[in-house]
């Protein structure tokens, strides 16, 4: 994970602790911008984000360990 090696520069540049996540945020920041810019910019503006449908099994009742079969 990258952010590890940049926490480790960022201590060794003196940088405080609680600054770390505005750091690592700078850098993604030209990528968040032209991903918004580039989502803005289409004519048939989509979602970011595909909607995601659960298809697994309905909410069922708990059963405790020595009641379950199997």
């Amino acid at each position: 994970n990258v952010d590890f090696y940049s926490g480790l520069i960022y201590r060794a540049l003196n940088i405080p602790v609680n600054m770390f996540p505005v750091m690592f945020a700078i850098g993604r920041l030209p990528g968040w911008i032209a991903q918004w810019k580039e989502l803005h910019g289409d004519k048939q503006f989509k979602i970011g984000r595909p909607r995601q449908l659960y298809l697994g099994s309905p909410k069922r009742d708990y059963v405790a360990m020595e009641k379950r079969q199997g």
